[in-house]
C-alpha cells in the first residue's frame, strides 16, 4: 500500500518545520548562555561567537570570526593551541581545563575551557566547539585562601619549631653553669663541647627551616627522602611528648624539580594531622617507592589513629571542612591538594574506623618533573 504523496508532503514539511524550530531554540539558548560559546575549524579559525563571547573577549562576532582563535591565547601559552587541535582530531573532549586568556584590550584574565568535537552527518570530525567561562574571582580567592593557609602553617611550624629550639637551648644553659661552677678544666671543656653539639642542632633547625619558607616557588631539585627527614626533625619533640613512633622506609630516589617550600607544606600538614589523629600515642609509617607509570615518587603516610567517618571521606578536601572542631582552619587538606595537583600530582586519602583498624592513610603521587608554569595542567 502506497502512501500518498500528500501525506508525505505534509509529513516532510512538518520535519522541517521541527528541524527548524529545533534549532532556533538552539541558537537562542547559545546566544543568551552567559558562557562564551565559540567553534572553531581544525586550523583554529573562529567560525561562531556568540554575546557572551563578545562580553566576555571584547570582540565583536564581526571582529573576530574569520580569526585564528590564538588572537585569545597569552604568548607564553601559545603551545596549548597544538595540544588542544591534537586532542580534537584525535576525538577527545577536553573538560573544565584551567588557563588564562587574553581581551581586546590586552587584559589577562582566568578561564575555565571545555573543548568537544564538531562532528558532521558523515561522521567526520570537522572543527571544536568551546565553551568558557571566566574564573578571575574564583582563582583570586583560592590564591588568598592558600595564602592564609600557608601564613597559619608558618605559624604552627614556628611554634613547633620554638618548642623544638627551647629544649637544646634549657640543656646549654645548664651545660655552661655545670662549666662555670666546675672546678677542673678537662671536665669544663667536656660541657662546652656538649653545648656547641647542642648549638650547632639550634642552628641545623634554624637554617633548614628558614631555607624552605624563604623559597620563592622556583622548582628545583627537591631530595624528598630528606625533606621528610627534616620534617620528622622538626616534630620529633611533638612526636616524643604523645608516644608516637615514627617507621620509615625511604628509599634512595630522585630529586623531584619541585618547589622546596610548597612540599614542606605539603609534608608538614599531613604529619601534623596524623599526630593530631593520635592523641593517646600511636605509629606513624612514612614509605616511599617509585613509580614509572607515570614516572614519578609515591609517599604513604599511614598513622592507626582515631580514624575518619566514612560521611566525611568525601568532604575532607573541601575548604572550610575539618573535623577537628574549633582546632583547625579546614582549608589545610585543600591547600595541600591544590599545590600537589599545580605540579601535576595527585593525592587520595582513606581511613577506617572499624575496631582494632582505625587509622588514615594519605598517598601522595609527585611526578619527577611537574608542570613548569604554575596553575596549568598539560593538555597533549
Amino acid at each position: 500500500m502506497s502512501i500518498p504523496a500528500e501525506v508525505l508532503l505534509s509529513y516532510e514539511a512538518t520535519r522541517a518545520a521541527t528541524a527548524e524550530r529545533h534549532e532556533a531554540l538552539l541558537a537562542a539558548i547559545v546566544e543568551t548562555s552567559d558562557d562564551a560559546i565559540v567553534s572553531k575549524d581544525l586550523n583554529g579559525i573562529i567560525l561562531t561567537w556568540n554575546n557572551a563571547a563578545e562580553r566576555m573577549f571584547g570582540y565583536s562576532a564581526r571582529e573576530i570570526i574569520g580569526q585564528s582563535v590564538r588572537r585569545l591565547i597569552p604568548a607564553e601559552l601559545q603551545y596549548e593551541e597544538a595540544g588542544i587541535l591534537s586532542n580534537i582530531r584525535a576525538g577527545k573532549r577536553i573538560n573544565h581545563y584551567e588557563t588564562v586568556r587574553l581581551r581586546q584590550n590586552g587584559e589577562r584574565f582566568d578561564a575555565s575551557i571545555t573543548i568537544s568535537p564538531l562532528i558532521d552527518s558523515q561522521g567526520n570530525i570537522i572543527g571544536a566547539s568551546k565553551i568558557a567561562r571566566e574564573i578571575t574571582e574564583r582563582k583570586r580567592l583560592e590564591k588568598q585562601l592558600i595564602q592564609s593557609e600557608k601564613l597559619a602553617a608558618t605559624g604552627r611550624m614556628a611554634a613547633t619549631i620554638a618548642h623544638e629550639i627551647n629544649n637544646p637551648l634549657d640543656a646549654i644553659m645548664n651545660l655552661l653553669y655545670l662549666a662555670r661552677m666546675s672546678g677542673s678544666v678537662h671536665e669544663a671543656r667536656s660541657f662546652i663541647g656538649t653545648a656547641e653539639t647542642e648549638l650547632e642542632r639550634v642552628s641545623h633547625i634554624t637554617r633548614q627551616t628558614l631555607g624552605y619558607y624563604r623559597d620563592d616557588g622556583t622548582p628545583s631539585p627537591v631530595s624528598v627522602r630528606e625533606l621528610i627527614e627534616h620534617v620528622l626533625a622538626v616534630y620529633q619533640g611533638k612526636l616524643t611528648s604523645t608516644a608516637i613512633a615514627a617507621e620509615c622506609q625511604l628509599e634512595d630516589l630522585p630529586d623531584l624539580i619541585a618547589s622546596k617550600g610548597e612540599l614542606m607544606q605539603v609534608f608538614s600538614n599531613v604529619v601534623a594531622n596524623a599526630i593530631d589523629a593520635m592523641p593517646n600515642g600511636g605509629v606513624l609509617r612514612i614509605r616511599t617507592h617509585r613509580r614509572f607509570d607515570p614516572d614519578g615518587i609515591e609517599v604513604e603516610f599511614s598513622d592507626n589513629g582515631v580514624g575518619i567517618r566514612k560521611d566525611d571521606l568525601q568532604k575532607v578536601f573541601e575548604p572550610f571542612f575539618t573535623t577537628k572542631g574549633n582546632l583547625g582552619t579546614g582549608i589545610g587538606l585543600w591547600v595541600v591538594k591544590q599545590l600537589i595537583e599545580k605540579r601535576g600530582g595527585q593525592i587520595t586519602l582513606a581511613s577506617s574506623r572499624e575496631p582494632m583498624a582505625t587509622g588514615t592513610t594519605v598517598t601522595i603521587f609527585l611526578p619527577i618533573v611537574g608542570s613548569t608554569k604554575p596553575g596549568h595542567s598539560v593538555v597533549n
